[in-house]
């Protein structure tokens, strides 16, 4: 009878104690925290830094026993990127890269699902990380994460528009180089056409911005 307790028992805390990767991301979402901010224009909830902080090192640790987990680095993407630390980001995103790169028959995402088309996965993550700070109009930081993508992703038509963006932002006329690379790639790219035709109405050109706002109209506005 003891015996059989006491493996009852070795079962139970063997479950409870259990050492997953989705019990430690759990634990990390657990520990974020919201919290109320006054600015000069309006009161609104954000999340604590504190918390934020927390949540990244418990996620660190689970890195260290399931380092071949990229939803967990993603993880690590999105808090650094509410804690409006790009630098931090870029660090995670080459760990990222340089996993699927050299170990991608190892890498899984949660419930063990494998990663098909590596390249498309940054793609999507970068834009998400970018856009963020095209949104609060952190200039600094969306230009690290344009290049960044670019570097990796040398051929992604979001990671040529986001470049493209990146010079509009510096009225610079580089920007044309990477829309017209990225038109290249994907010649039915609606929001490549837009940029390009919007660069031309800047520069005055009416003639290629007319160009490039009937190819709008033919191409875009059908679908």
């Amino acid at each position: 009878m003891k015996k059989i307790l006491f493996i009852i028992l070795a079962v139970f805390f063997a479950q409870t104690f259990a050492d997953t990767p989705e019990e430690w991301i759990a634990k990390a979402n657990g520990v974020i925290k919201e919290e109320i901010r006054a600015s000069s224009n309006s009161i609104h909830s954000a999340y604590s830094l504190g918390s934020l902080q927390e949540a990244s090192a418990i996620l660190d640790s689970a890195l260290q026993r399931f380092p071949y987990r990229i939803d967990i680095w993603l993880g690590q993407v999105q808090l650094n990127g509410e804690m409006e630390n790009c630098k931090a980001q870029t660090k995670y995103f080459e760990k990222i890269h340089n996993l699927l790169k050299t170990k991608k028959d190892k890498c899984e995402l949660n419930g063990g699902q494998k990663i098909a088309d590596a390249d498309k996965l940054l793609e999507g993550e970068f834009t998400i990380a970018a856009r963020k700070y095209f949104e609060i109009e952190n200039d600094p930081c969306y230009e690290m994460l344009a290049r960044q993508m670019l570097k990796y992703l040398p051929n992604s038509v979001e990671a040529l528009n986001a470049m493209s963006v990146v010079h509009l932002l510096q009225q610079s006329d580089s920007a044309i180089v990477y829309l017209e690379r990225a038109h290249k790639v994907t010649p039915t790219d609606c929001i490549v056409i837009h940029n390009i035709a919007e660069f031309y109405k800047r520069k005055g050109d009416t003639k290629k911005h007319e160009e490039y706002t009937m190819k709008e109209a033919l191409m875009c506005r059908q679908k």
